[in-house]
């Protein structure tokens, strides 16, 4: 833009261009005039004027016609600024569809004319300034890594891997949300509000890891203090070798204020276009000798006054001045007053009715005087320039921004001279401005760059304007670094290469981050052994080298046993210290050929490499055994473990990875369930017990939906009487056209995959189903539940008993839920409170299995069960006289009468025992001696009239 800007005007009313022509050529604007649409044209595009204010109602050719037209006619965005009286919606928008940049609306107010023009083109100018910013800045996000965490507290980088756990926050996180990087290693979205706009946020993050790079989207977050701020993110997916998704980079602009910037310009702009339609503009008429003054209600409500109280009086006007402002401004009203001064114009603050500030622009001129040639009327305006204020602000922090960029930025001519460049260029190759003044940058440099690259660089230049990439440069101290460059050819009117401008920056370390990402991509991050993925590439090379030598490849599948009570008990920090000691040890294990890998958790894996035969292999297992359950010294405790080991081999058990992997995972448990410690190799034997497993497994989870489960009941006896006085309530399943699956086959199942849950509350409901029926039937006693510890840890069990009892009716004191010493050991408090909830209502305990776990009478007393059970171990050998088993069992009955327990004998099968459970003094029994568990019609036979009377 000229020095002098020129102003096109086309215009058909002489009048209009006349006054146009008074009102800013006395502002310094060059007016070019054209009385029609086709001559406006014509001077468009010979004249290239930096603002044109263009009528909509001509002769030969209208105002909408001719914009469309010049808009067709140039790339350039020259700002076209509409004057009409139409005052039809639809006009409005087709004018700004077609490119108008503003209206001004007829009548014209002649005194706001200048500052709206000088709005516009400032508007033009800084719109124009950030655009060719924007598109240096944002094609490469990798780029900007150093400038953004050294520029501004605004921007941070951030990595998080393919489950959306951050693995890398910059520093600037904290001081935008508040939160460390630390407390932010977690689920990227856990810290997102219910803004409609994250989930589409949350689409593009899924698009990024399926492998697509998705456009710069936003999303709202919750700080660490509960403000909500507004992030702009910028995301590249990056892969491994395998094209795999591994892991999002991305770059986060925190944009609140900018957005609450944009918002309060356009609130501004939109107040400034209803005030020039309808002249609500602050206005004044002062008589300088009397301090009166009449003021517009426009005026008050502008400081948020009522105009019916407002004090307009030039001393109150003198009190609502900012303090620091004061004294200036009453010497230059005094001055001009005194005919010191031609010009009345003067910017200041004054205090609202909230006590807040507004910057006002005053202008003034004195017109009318007295006698004495002394002032009696100055008329004047008042405009509200608060916003154009904070405006200016920004822009002059902007280019502050720009002139202090941590990015270097060279400029040169079409013959490849620096004619300028910043300290930022200086910083990074260490050559002050003035040294590379009309010279050729090494960036550019033919006698620098190898030739190839040399002529893809203008190539590129000469046929898109732009060239991006790495590149290598070297210091004024004659290192070497990498660097990222982007150039652009920029042009003259004529389309003429006027300049080249470039931009880089130092990556030498995002060159070794990229380095440190690849190795934590295939390594453990706590151990640094190799993760699944480099195994897997360490297998291939193992079996092609097994393939030409014809040897095995061992592959090894390792589990820590019960490293969960380590961790329960020892702490996570400890069980990771002990991890690292066995990933240690591990190494020593093995030969440098060979491969140790931490799978995840308590998993590894070996890679043996080479091995002749199979005694090999297992010289090898027994030293990894021998090795690790030797004790680890962490923080001065002593920790003992052992491992259960799976072995394939290659080729013997399969030829490739994963069916070997999964062969050894599953003689890995058959070692386990052979009692820890120990390995095995795979063996066919051990696939079909795998295949039965899985298929259990499966059924299990149709199981419910089909009603394939039933429920027998086995009676429990008074010993003295005879009569049935309870039933134990015991799970059966019976597939559809199948046998019976035995419940020592399902049910461990049942409890690792979690189905034991569903599956008990459906036996409690059923129970309660039945037993009801029964008491309606006269037949009232006592149904016994076994509860699985699993339902105290992941189900509700308060709710569904009390939903079983809802549906079934039946009272709370006629069900007893039976419970193993197990469940008492985990996490007490919940244990003790859901217990005691379970007992207000009417519910009884009974432990199961006494005597065969931790017996501590401190739990019996704290859980405040009902009902001891005597294990059948105890009771099986009450017949052949073994001293030991009648004082455990005589032991457990006192024990039980001394804490008010009832005992139950489980397992009675002879005579013998019932008359020696007895003499003990055990009143009650189960067991085959007198009926194994029946389904419940069968059940209901057992009863008589007399058993009915006695039942309890």
């Amino acid at each position: 833009m000229t020095a002098k800007p020129r102003i096109l005007v086309v215009d058909d009313d002489p009048m209009i261009r006349l006054l146009l022509r008074q009102v800013l050529q006395a502002d310094n604007y060059e007016l070019i005039e054209t009385e029609n649409g086709v001559a406006g044209l014509e001077q468009f595009i010979a004249a290239a004027p930096d603002l044109v204010l263009l009528d909509v109602m001509m002769p030969e050719m209208d105002g909408f016609s001719c914009l469309k037209n010049m808009r067709a006619a140039s790339d350039k965005s020259v700002p076209i600024v509409m004057m009409t009286a139409i005052e039809d919606a639809q006009a409005v928008e087709e004018a700004f569809r077609l490119g108008a940049t503003d209206f001004i609306g007829k009548p014209i107010q002649w005194p706001l004319l200048p500052h709206r023009i000088s709005y516009v083109l400032r508007a033009h100018r800084t719109t124009q300034s950030l655009i060719e910013q924007q598109s240096l800045l944002k094609q490469s996000e990798q780029r900007f890594r150093d400038l953004v965490e050294n520029i501004g507290n605004e921007y941070f980088l951030y990595s998080h891997d393919a489950n959306r756990i951050f693995t890398y926050l910059g520093p600037s996180v904290e001081h935008i949300l508040g939160y460390t990087p630390d407390e932010l290693r977690r689920d990227c979205f856990d810290i997102t509000t219910d803004n409609p706009i994250n989930q589409i946020a949350r689409m593009y993050t899924e698009r990024c890891l399926a492998g697509s790079k998705p456009p710069n989207y936003e999303v709202e977050v919750r700080c660490k203090d509960g403000s909500l701020r507004l992030l702009n993110l910028n995301e590249s997916p990056m892969f491994d070798d395998q094209q795999r998704v591994v892991a999002v980079n991305g770059l986060a602009h925190d944009i609140t204020d900018m957005r609450s910037t944009q918002q309060a310009l356009a609130d501004s702009e939109e107040r400034l276009r209803l005030s020039m339609q309808a002249a609500k503009q602050g206005f004044y008429d002062l008589n300088p000798q009397t301090g009166a003054m009449i003021i517009n209600a426009e005026y008050a409500g502008m400081l948020g006054y009522d105009p019916t109280d407002f004090d307009a009086s030039i001393g109150c006007w003198v009190n609502r001045l900012h303090p620091d402002d004061r004294q200036r401004v009453i010497d230059t009203y005094q001055r001009y007053i005194a005919a010191e001064l031609d010009e009345y114009r003067l910017e200041y603050r004054q205090r609202c009715a909230d006590d807040s500030w507004k910057w006002v622009l005053s202008i003034g001129s004195i017109v009318e005087r007295d006698a004495n040639n002394q002032p009696v009327r100055m008329l004047g305006t008042h405009t509200d320039i608060t916003d154009s204020k904070m405006a200016a602000e920004r822009l002059n922090l902007l280019a502050k921004v720009f002139e202090n960029s941590g990015e270097a930025i060279f400029l040169c001519d079409p013959e490849t001279r620096i004619v300028s460049s910043n300290q930022a260029y200086t910083n990074i190759t260490g050559y002050r401005a003035e040294e590379v003044l009309q010279q050729t940058p090494s960036l550019l440099d033919a006698s620098h760059l190898e030739h190839g690259h040399y002529q893809r660089i203008w190539q590129a230049l000469h046929e898109n304007g732009y060239w991006q990439g790495e590149i290598w440069d070297t210091r004024k101290n004659g290192e070497s670094y990498p660097a990222w460059l982007g150039v652009s050819a920029m042009y003259n009117a004529q389309g003429v290469i006027s300049h080249y401008i470039g931009i880089f920056s130092d990556i030498t370390e995002r060159k070794a981050a990229e380095a440190q990402i690849e190795y934590m991509a295939r390594h453990d991050p706590l151990t640094n052994l190799p993760n699944r993925s480099l195994l897997r590439d360490r297998f291939d090379q193992a079996m092609a080298h097994a393939v030409r030598n014809t040897t095995l490849v061992g592959l090894l599948f390792l589990d820590l046993d019960h490293f969960k009570n380590i961790n329960d008990t020892m702490g996570h920090d400890v069980g990771d210290r002990l991890l690292q000691g066995i990933a240690e040890r591990l190494v020593q294990c093995v030969r440098e050929v060979d491969t140790v890998c931490r799978q995840g958790g308590d998993e590894f894996i070996i890679i043996l490499t080479d091995i002749p035969d199979i005694e090999a292999v297992t010289q090898i297992v027994l030293k990894i055994l021998d090795q690790l359950t030797q004790p680890f010294s962490i923080e001065g405790v002593t920790v003992c473990t052992s491992f259960s080991i799976g072995v394939s081999l290659y080729p013997n058990d399969g030829l490739n990875f994963h069916s070997l992997l999964n062969k050894a995972d599953t003689a890995m448990y058959s070692a386990k369930n052979e009692g820890r410690n120990t390995f095995r190799f795979f063996s066919n034997d051990m696939n079909l017990a795998s295949i039965e497993r899985m298929a259990i497994e499966n059924g299990l989870r149709t199981a419910l939906k089909r009603n394939e489960f039933r429920l027998h009941y086995q009676p429990q006896y008074s010993i003295r009487n005879n009569v049935v006085i309870g039933a134990e309530a015991l799970l059966r399943w019976q597939p559809e056209n199948s046998p019976m699956i035995p419940p020592a086959k399902f049910i461990p199942i049942a409890e690792d995959n979690g189905m034991i849950v569903p599956i008990g509350d459906w036996v409690l409901r059923e129970a309660c189903r039945q037993n009801k029926l029964w008491h309606d039937a006269g037949m009232k006693l006592l149904v016994t539940v076994n509860i699985s510890a699993l339902q105290f840890k992941r189900g509700n069990l308060l709710e569904s008993v009390q939903t079983a009892l809802a549906e079934s009716g039946l009272e709370p004191h006629y069900l007893e839920l039976e419970i193993t010493e197990s469940v008492l050991m985990f996490d007490t408090k919940v244990v003790i409170n859901t217990i005691a909830q379970l007992r207000a209502l009417g519910i009884s305990f009974a432990i199961d299995d006494f005597g065969t776990g931790y017996s501590s009478l401190s739990y019996l007393k704290r859980f405040a069960v009902n009902k001891l059970k005597i294990d059948q171990s105890f009771i099986r050998d009450l017949s052949s006289g073994k001293a030991e088993d009648s004082a455990i069992v005589q032991a457990i009955v006192q024990l039980g009468d001394t804490l008010g327990l009832l005992t139950v004998a489980e397992g009675v099968e002879t005579r013998e025992q019932v008359d020696r459970l007895e003499q003990l003094g055990c009143s009650k029994g189960q067991g085959f001696y007198w009926n194994q568990p029946l389904p419940a019609d069968e059940f209901a036979l057992l009863f008589t009239p007399d058993s009915l009377k006695s039942a309890v």
